[in-house]
This record gives structure tokens, sequence and C-alpha cells, in this order.
């Protein structure tokens, strides 16, 4: 497959996907898996981590990275090959010996006294104490202001009602009234469909990691008196 293919093939299943989690809506179905496998390739494991570690980061991260780093072996060289040992004789012979080294002179009191000063192996003073003390509060501080990034998404929604003797104002109010760690309710509004039958449309801030898009469907569809079905319309990372 050309790379003009897989660009129109991508092209096509982004135009598709807007507004949903899957091709088929909040659920994944066959469709995907023809899609996916259409694009990428059946049983590529490492091709698959590799798409989604590149996912994991923004058009703006990935268009700053550089090129890559070539790491280059080091040269090895072979040692040199070792003389002969007639020649290592025929070396010794010449060899001169070296004459013996003079005694040194014996150090003035003075330079003694001075050198007693100095204390290589000595305790820490305070004031080094104190300065790191000072460095190791310094660095928990550091490390307790950080703040871990929290992923984070937006997401836009229709709810739609069995008919239009369903209370939609009350159903906001029941949606709003579910409390969940990682889920903040956001506005919402009835927006007209057809001969006076309107749907409700919300939206929500959920932390990725705490709230899934199966969690949402579950939380929505329980009411199964006032709920025909709902749609994502809109998904967003913040």
């Amino acid at each position: 497959m050309s790379l003009k293919d897989v660009c129109k093939k991508s092209a096509d299943l982004e135009s598709k996907l807007s507004g949903k989690l899957f091709l088929g809506g909040a659920k994944p179905s066959a469709e995907d898996v023809k899609a996916f496998n259409d694009l990428l390739g059946a049983g590529h494991t490492n091709l698959y981590r590799w798409a989604k570690n590149m996912a994991t980061y923004s058009e703006g991260e990935r268009k700053a990275w550089g090129a890559p780093v070539k790491v280059t072996a080091p040269e090895l060289r072979m040692p040199a090959a070792a003389a002969p040992a007639a020649e290592e004789k025929k070396a010794e012979k010449k060899a001169t010996p070296a004459p013996a080294p003079k005694a040194a002179a014996p150090a003035a009191p003075a330079a003694a006294e001075e050198d007693d000063d100095i204390d290589l192996f000595g305790e820490t003073t305070e004031e080094e104490a104190a300065a790191l003390e000072a460095k190791k509060k310094a660095d928990a501080e550091k490390k307790k202001a950080k703040k871990d990034v929290i992923a984070k998404s937006s997401i836009l929604f229709d709810v739609k009602a069995w008919d239009d003797t369903v209370d939609l104002e009350a159903l906001a109010q029941k949606l709003h009234a579910i409390q969940r760690d990682g889920l903040i309710w956001g506005d919402y509004k009835l927006v007209p469909v057809a001969f006076g039958v309107k749907k409700l449309q919300q939206l929500i801030v959920i932390e990725d990691d705490k709230v899934s898009g199966d969690d949402l469907e579950d939380m929505i569809t329980g009411f199964t008196d006032e709920v025909q079905s709902m749609d994502i319309v809109a998904w967003n990372k913040i």
C-alpha cells in the first residue's frame, strides 16, 4: 500500500470518527476491527505499540523533536605485537641504569605545622551541615510543589429521550446529581430535533484514568425509562 493510499484511508477514518469513539458509536464493532487492520495490518504488535506511544504526544510535541542521535561504535585497535625475546635481551644489555634519586631535604618545621592544619578527612563543620540541610529542605519543597500531569478530556454528548413526554430538564438534574471522582458536570441545553421533540445536549469534563467511555454510557443509559440513546458529539483532550 502506497503512502498516498495510507493518507487517504487515514483521512477517511478521521472524517468518519468525528464526534464518535468508534465507527459505530460509543461501542467497538467488527467494522472497527476491519478498518484498523486495513490501515495497520493484522498481528503487527510492534507497530501497534509504536502507534499507541506516538499518539500520547501532541502534534506540537512531535514537531519539536530533533533528528535521531547516531551512536558510533568505538574504534577497536589490536594490541601491538610483543617484541621477540632476543630483542628484549639485547635491549636490556644496552639499557643504562637510571641514577638513584636524591634524598629529599627535611621539611622546615613551619611547613610541617601548616600541613598539620590541613585535614582532608575531618568532620563536617556546622556551616557545612547547615548548608546541606537547607539544600535537602529546598529539594523536598520542589518535589512537593511539583504537580503530576493529569490527563483530562472535554466531552459533548447528546441524550435522546423516548418521546416528547419525557421531562428533559428533570433528566438533566438527575444526571447532575451523579457524584463520581474524576467527573465534572458542565452546562447543558435542550436542542430541537423535529416535530416539537428535543434532545438534551450535555458538556462534561473527565479524568481519563478515572472515567471511561463505557462508564459514561452506563451512567446515562441507566435511566431506561427516559433515555433512548446517547451519542458522543465531540471528545477533546485537555
